[in-house]
């Protein structure tokens, strides 16, 4: 992901391990990246529904969302059957957070989660950040910067 100065890229595995996926490089469209803090965050776990909830809107506009997850493949599935979810769950694998900015907050021991939206070059669109996770995704917030988004 890369902003105007700087790239890197995030290698991610889809959940059950199927096929591996790199920003940029593999996307199409305009995307949504949620940055879970763990798998088992209560708060992120609710923010993959609401995405995975805004998913007509995200496509009329153009967009697709990942969640990705910090851990590994098994998480990822895990976040998917446990939600329900029809977007990808992508594994983060321990390295995927740190590539895109979200390093480990107080003494390395917070993972920080967050709402990146990338173009297909991995430019960011849009940032949230956030130690706490309950302020990592804001529907209404994202709602307004969605109706900022001309439809394609």
């Amino acid at each position: 992901m890369s902003s105007t100065t700087e790239s890197n890229t995030l290698s991610l595995t889809l959940e059950h391990g199927t096929g591996s996926f790199t920003i940029p490089g593999s996307l199409t469209q305009p995307t949504v990246l949620y940055f879970m803090r763990a798998s088992i965050c209560p708060q992120c776990n609710r923010h993959a529904r609401e995405l995975n909830a805004m998913q007509t809107e995200l496509k009329t506009r153009g967009m697709d969302v990942i969640i990705i997850v910090p851990e590994g493949t098994d998480d990822a599935n895990k976040v998917k059957t446990r939600n329900n979810l029809v977007i990808p769950v992508m594994a983060g694998n321990g390295a995927a957070h740190a590539l895109a900015g979200l390093d480990k907050k107080f003494l390395g021991l917070i993972q920080v989660s967050g709402t990146i939206v990338v173009d297909t070059d991995g430019t960011i669109l849009y940032k949230k950040l956030a130690t706490n996770p309950e302020n990592s995704f804001n529907a209404k917030e994202f709602q307004a910067y969605l109706a900022s988004v001309a439809v394609k």
